[in-house]
């Protein structure tokens, strides 16, 4: 933890205080049959001066309960790690449901789940691309919505249709791999010789 968060700071990218993760951990626990007690964080990054995007950047410690080398690569494998976020400051139940039927309807998008973070009081809701959408070669296929305040009862109605879940999360590892491969494929970009 300490190691990247000096790494940021050489960077000069401003991160705010780190947080326990609620959401992500507890489908990093799911995915990978991690356990309960794994210590999974969130900061954010100011990375460029004035009114920009954050970088959220989700940290899994060396010494964390059931830390594996693997579950980066993993997660990378589906995109999981890539992904928008929509900040929603005075997010009210009928106006979040409404956007996140447009996201699964014109968006075509598939709903992964939520969690209310207590440690911030914000609450998030997941969304994958679909399977047609998910063979597209996008950087961010998922994104997040992310509201203020205590919205999970809002949220657990909205049901996760799992198969068209499972769908999706393959046509995102599909892309993924042919992706890899078409950059293995290329000739390696010729490095100019230092002067001396």
């Amino acid at each position: 933890m300490d190691s990247a968060l000096a790494y940021f700071a050489e960077n000069g990218w401003a991160a705010s205080a780190t947080i326990p993760s609620v959401l992500v951990k507890r489908r990093l626990v799911e995915r990978h049959w991690l356990p309960e007690d794994t210590d999974i964080r969130v900061t954010r990054l100011r990375v460029t001066p004035g009114p920009a995007p954050e970088v959220e950047v989700f940290l899994f410690p060396r010494c964390s309960p059931g830390y594996k080398d693997d579950v980066s690569s993993e997660e990378r494998v589906h995109g999981f790690e890539n992904h928008v976020g929509l900040f929603m400051a005075r997010a009210e139940e009928p106006v979040l449901t409404r956007l996140a039927d447009r996201l699964e309807t014109a968006g075509l998008m598939v709903y992964e789940g939520s969690a209310h973070n207590p440690h911030e009081n914000t609450t998030m809701l997941y969304f994958a691309p679909s399977a047609p959408v998910a063979t597209a070669r996008r950087r961010f296929p998922r994104w997040e919505l992310q509201c203020a305040g205590d919205l999970s009862a809002c949220a657990a109605r909205r049901p996760v249709r799992a198969e068209a879940l499972r769908l999706a999360y393959e046509a995102l590892k599909a892309n993924r791999a042919e992706t890899a491969l078409t950059r293995l494929s290329r000739p390696p970009v010729p490095v100019a010789a230092a002067e001396r």
